[in-house]
């Protein structure tokens, strides 16, 4: 007698059943589901052993590649490249926060084989071994430094069966001695997590990430699957052609809005002192951003002295190991602290409660940008990414050669400077998503709420300072005036370095003559354009 075979619900599908077992998950979203089930399609195609809890297996094996129970909008996933011969090699984009850790975690249970997941930086590795080893399951870390005796542990555990998770990044896998062991290691499933670095980095510092190819090609694992947050179709095809090769991948993407991020950019000549006052009027806990170590340093101390009661740490790649887990696992418990971090922290670590994050530098690309600002708001709750531009961010730009990353970089700038149109719709469109807006209600951008300004925030009260007191005061006079002004709080370096910058693009001007020589008053380009102040919508 033939059975009779129902829809497959949230009870009775078993994937969804494994993963509130195993995972303690109540609820799988349906791109989790259909992410999960093309990688065990995979794995049934491979021949690959699935592990069930004996009370789930299922009458059939395994579940198709239909999501199960709700099927997602059209609007929130897409599949691309539907072809069978690669439903074991994946690309994955899903929001930040989306659960991406989940996708690759439960196939990894199930599998009889280890799972190797690469991430590019020690905080991430840290913050996924946390996780797993929270849940029970010891991961395999593999990393730079290690003795040939905590080497010799790895492998025999790897050899009793004893390791569904291996957690390494590229550098250590590309060394000579471990790309010979990677092919027995018997590894089923390689992820890329993070995948949008082989762009960000690999062309530019970590050469590395341009070799993924190689590592996958010597685990001879089946099944691959790249997970990033964004990707545009730029970004998407280097993650084809460096991860994947000529046999490409199937790919499934997540619509990348987050809507209850409200988007702000905004200009200024001081940067520090903007983030001392935003952070000042905006909710903990908060991330702040800067592009190099030394910035990270100095912010940090700058805000500790800046704002008493406030406490505030720095996180960047070159801390100590023992120090680097001491400030995440302080950040990780805050419920009102700043973090001033390299994007060595942002990179998907987990913790949701993040109110506020702020670029204090502009990150190199839009891609880079919604990861880190990603890191606000995971619990689903209203949060606020801030922006900063201004001379910096320009001459950053003049510095680079490659035209590929002048053109990442200033495309972010030109987002940061156009107020005429909807921020949300500026980001997504830079990724090839359209007609994305800020929906009606209470979180919206600054655009269409009418805030947004096209100059930097300190330039129109410097002009109007001037066009009131004309060729009445010398630089470092004004410096000592404006300086005095207790709701600034600038020093008069701050003013000075302001009003020197206005004086490079003609915004003041110098007098001549013999009484009004070296005063200052406004110059030919003193006249800026105004906010917007519509919706942003055309």
């Amino acid at each position: 007698m033939e059975h009779e075979h129902e829809e497959p619900t949230l009870r009775s599908d078993p994937v969804v059943l494994a993963a509130q077992r195993l995972l303690g998950v109540s609820y799988l979203y349906p791109y989790q589901r259909l992410v999960v089930a093309h990688i065990l399609d995979g794995a049934r195609r491979a021949k690959l052993s699935l592990e069930w809890p004996p009370d789930l297996v299922p009458l059939e094996e395994p579940p198709s590649v239909s999501p199960g129970g709700d099927s997602p909008p059209k609007s929130d996933v897409r599949a691309e490249d539907d072809d069978w011969e690669s439903l074991g090699r994946q690309i994955v984009i899903l929001p930040t926060g989306a659960g991406k850790s989940l996708c690759f975690q439960l196939p990894a249970l199930l599998l009889q084989r280890p799972t190797l997941v690469i991430f590019p930086i020690l905080s991430l590795q840290a913050d996924q071994n946390r996780r797993l080893s929270e849940r029970g399951w010891d991961p395999l870390l593999l990393r730079g430094g290690q003795t040939g005796e905590e080497r010799e542990k790895i492998w025999n555990r790897l050899d009793r069966g004893d390791g569904k998770f291996i957690i390494a990044n590229p550098e250590v896998l590309l060394t000579e001695s471990m790309i010979r062991r990677l092919g027995d290691l018997k590894i089923a499933h390689v992820v890329v997590d993070e995948a949008h670095c082989v762009s960000e980095w690999g062309e530019s510092f970590r050469p590395a990430y341009l070799r993924l190819g190689e590592i996958i090609e010597a685990s001879q694992a089946p099944l691959v699957t790249a997970f990033t947050a964004t990707a545009s179709n730029e970004v998407l095809e280097k993650i084809r052609s460096y991860i994947f090769g000529p046999p490409g991948a199937h790919t499934i993407i997540g619509n990348p809005d987050r809507p209850n991020i409200d988007y702000t950019a905004l200009g200024t000549l001081l940067p520090d002192l903007t983030v001392r006052d935003l952070l000042r009027d905006h909710p903990k806990p908060a991330i702040v951003f800067c592009g190099s170590r030394s910035r990270t340093v100095q912010l940090a101390r700058y805000l500790r002295v800046e704002l008493p009661g406030t406490e505030c740490k720095f996180y960047h790649a070159g801390l100590e190991r023992n120090e680097k887990k001491a400030v995440e696992a302080w950040f990780f418990q805050s419920t009102d602290g700043v973090l001033v971090a390299t994007c060595a922290y942002g990179l998907g670590v987990d913790k949701p409660n993040i109110r506020t994050v702020i670029h204090r530098d502009c990150p190199p690309s839009v891609e880079a940008y919604l990861q880190e600002s990603g890191r606000a708001g995971r619990d689903g709750e209203a949060a606020e990414a801030i922006l900063l531009w201004g001379p910096e961010d320009r001459r950053a730009l003049e510095r680079l050669t490659s035209e590929a990353e002048r053109s990442r970089l200033g495309a972010l700038l030109s987002y940061g400077r156009d107020v005429s149109q909807c921020r949300r719709h500026q980001l997504l469109e830079l990724l090839g998503v359209e007609d994305g807006y800020c929906p009606p209600g209470p979180v919206a951008c600054d655009v269409c709420r009418g805030k947004a300004r096209a100059e930097e925030r300190e330039v129109p009260s410097i002009l109007r300072f001037f066009r009131a007191n004309r060729r009445r005061y010398t630089l470092h006079e004004a410096a000592q005036i404006m300086a005095e002004d207790p709701l600034c709080r600038w020093t008069e370096d701050n003013v000075r370095e302001a009003l020197k910058l206005l004086l490079q693009r003609r915004a003041l001007k110098t007098k001549g003559g013999f009484f009004w020589k070296g005063h200052l008053t406004t110059g030919p380009t003193s006249t800026l354009p105004p906010g917007n102040k519509g919706n942003g919508k055309p």
